[in-house]
């Protein structure tokens, strides 16, 4: 392990420090150099108890016109640009440490550790921008981990390669930076013969985005599986709960929301305000207004997720559920039937047929309720209109670099139809009923497709509704076929279509190479 350390360091130090990251020939240069580092201690690597998955990848997208068609930019980490044409370029690595199967060692450690990066750059009408969505170092004690940086997640049960995303944590914007403990496996209870299993993390994140400085992530899950451990059958029940809080801002200066421009940071007020969710005993102090003590806290965006598993004997079913909230009405669940409803279908790979499919997936999401079109209801202790992601403390709401953090089914105002639906808050368009559908397989093993079709009537929000409501068609064809056996390098295609009036009409697509190791594929 240091031997890879100290070659990759050696031959990428001089580059790191004239900033190359910022300058599109010295990246390529660097991109160079640590592959060819990587490559020089791939078999040293194979031979300890680290695993090295390096990952390169290079492509171009076009269209009719100059936005990225929908499908070629949602759930990617807020690293595909929302215009068009432009240049890519990826470059990752991924250190595991594991003791081989045959290994002579008697006695197995406790303790794993690892690490991953990965680098991006696009380029493309005058503008270059890099991106890191990857960056983290992990360490792991049987079934508890540890990691702190910068990683790729999506929280709540969803069918990871085919959905619209989980509601309220879809990766469809940069990840944000955070230490993290928790079990990111099911722990099975042998007090209680493995029929319950539990999961779950608490972290701490830092936003630093350019509209406020100082805010921070609050965020935790906590999961139980019910079943036998070898069953056929299991229940999966669970919740997400993230909080934005602190900060400071130019905004907020003169303004009722904070005090002389500040969200107050106290310890004391973080577990019991953020951590607990409760409600402040005094409406105001010298740390917040009465905003804050009339409410909670911090801006709260959570999910209930429910789910049922099914195995069968070549594939899987799955039954899930995330259901949104933001305030008290939405944890009562004064606020159904709003969230994300799936169907998913796997099976596993099997057989000789030239064309197989091997996922199918149905999801139906309604956002239109919100605990009700006004604030102030009538004869009950809740309040409604949840308007989902906005917040009025946190000008850009829940957001991360101007992306959603959530379904990418409640988009930016900015990356809307301006001339008809423009205005309003950050997110004007957060009450949605959106049909989709995906289908993924092989053709002849090798050539892996996948393709997703999305239907959606957009309302605005309750207090900007949509005149006329917003109809919106969104498609996207996948296709992966080996290229080259040298990196195990395969050709990336993809098609995207967008029809309606909440994007402009375009068909775009991306072409590209990726390779996944650096040995000759056999």
């Amino acid at each position: 392990m240091a031997l890879i350390r100290s070659r990759i360091l050696q031959l990428c130090l001089p580059f790191l420090k004239r900033k190359v990251c910022s300058d599109f020939s010295n990246f390529y240069k660097f991109s160079i150099i640590t592959l060819a580092a990587v490559a020089s201690t791939d078999k040293f690597a194979a031979a300890q108890t680290v695993h090295l998955r390096p990952s390169a990848e290079i492509g171009t997208y076009i269209g009719t016109n100059s936005t990225t068609p929908f499908w070629l930019r949602a759930n990617q980490f807020g690293v595909v640009p929302l215009t068009m044409p432009g240049f890519a370029g990826r470059l990752g690595m991924v250190y595991e440490s594991y003791v081989p199967s045959d290994t002579s060692k008697t006695k197995r450690s406790k303790i794993r550790w690892g690490a991953g990066a990965e680098t991006v750059l696009n380029t493309g009408r005058g503008d270059t921008k890099v991106f890191l969505p990857e960056a983290y170092v992990k360490v792991r004690w049987k079934s508890l981990e540890f990691w702190g940086g910068r990683r790729k997640e999506i929280l709540g049960i969803v069918d990871t390669t085919l959905s619209t995303g989980s509601f309220t944590w879809s990766g469809n914007a940069l990840p944000v930076p955070k230490i993290q403990l928790g079990f990111p496996d099911y722990v099975p209870l042998k007090f209680l013969k493995s029929f319950v299993a539990i999961k779950g993390f608490y972290s701490h994140g830092w936003y630093n985005t350019p509209y406020i400085q100082n805010a921070y992530l609050h965020q935790k899950t906590l999961y139980g599986r019910f079943g036998k451990p070898n069953g056929k059958f299991n229940m999966q029940l669970g919740v997400v709960h993230s909080v934005t809080w602190a900060g400071e801002a130019d905004y907020l200066k003169d303004s009722p929301l904070a005090i002389d421009g500040k969200l107050t940071d106290n310890f004391g007020d973080y577990l019991w305000g953020v951590v607990i969710g409760k409600i402040p005993k005094v409406y105001r102090n010298t740390r917040f207004t009465n905003f804050d003590g009339e409410n909670r806290v911090g801006n709260h965006v959570g999910q209930y997720d429910l789910a049922f598993e099914y195995k069968l004997d070549k594939s899987k079913l799955l039954l899930y559920h995330n259901h949104p909230f933001e305030d008290g009405s939405g944890l009562q669940l004064q606020n159904i039937p709003d969230g994300l409803y799936g169907f998913s279908w796997k099976r596993h790979p099997a057989g000789k047929s030239f064309v197989q499919v091997r996922g199918v997936l149905l999801e139906y999401m309604f956002s239109k309720d919100q605990s009700g079109a006004g604030f102030d209801v009538p004869g009950t202790r809740f309040k409604g209109n949840d308007n989902y992601f906005d917040h009025a403390q946190y000008r850009e709401g829940w957001s991360y670099f101007g992306k959603g953090m959530g379904t990418p089914f409640i988009p930016p105002t900015s990356e809307i139809n301006q001339e008809q639906y423009g205005g309003g808050e950050f997110f004007s368009d957060n009450r949605v009923v959106v049909y989709h559908a995906g289908l993924e397989g092989t053709v002849s093993g090798a050539i892996q497709w996948r393709t997703k079709i999305s239907y959606s009537s957009n309302f605005g929000t309750n207090n900007r509704p949509f005149e006329p409501t917003a109809k919106q068609f969104s498609y996207l064809l996948q296709v992966d076929a080996p290229i080259l056996k040298w990196g195990d390098t395969r050709l990336i295609t993809k098609l995207a279509i967008d029809q309606g009036d909440l994007y402009p009409s375009s068909v775009g697509g991306y072409i590209g190479l990726r390779a996944t190791s650096f040995r000759k594929r056999r």
